[in-house]
């Protein structure tokens, strides 16, 4: 049988600052209240990133598997081009011609 814990007084110092709330994110102690209250929308926007994110590593993982890395590369890079100049037209375009657009 053991015999007595002794807590030295750092080591209860300590207990005392990690349940205090407001000095464990130090980072968080100094930003506005109105700044760490995240509406819904932005909790789902987050997570439809991060899963957007994922899913494309998953798609471009299986396609240099299936067809091989220089394949994959060309694909990658011809999809790519095609996003950018679809998204460079986009802007320029009137209003009334956006919504009817091919690309």
């Amino acid at each position: 049988m053991a015999g007595r814990q002794r807590i030295d007084r750092v080591r209860r110092q300590y207990n005392q600052w990690v349940a205090n709330q407001t000095l464990e994110d130090y980072a968080l102690r100094f930003t506005a209240k109105s700044a760490r209250r995240w509406s819904a929308a932005r909790v789902a926007n987050t997570a439809l990133g991060a899963i957007s994110f994922l899913a494309m590593e998953a798609i471009g993982g299986t396609i240099t598997l299936n067809y091989g890395v220089t394949n994959a590369v060309a694909a990658i890079l011809v999809v790519s081009v095609i996003i950018f100049f679809c998204g460079l037209r986009l802007p320029t375009m009137p209003l009334n011609a956006a919504s009817t657009s091919t690309c």
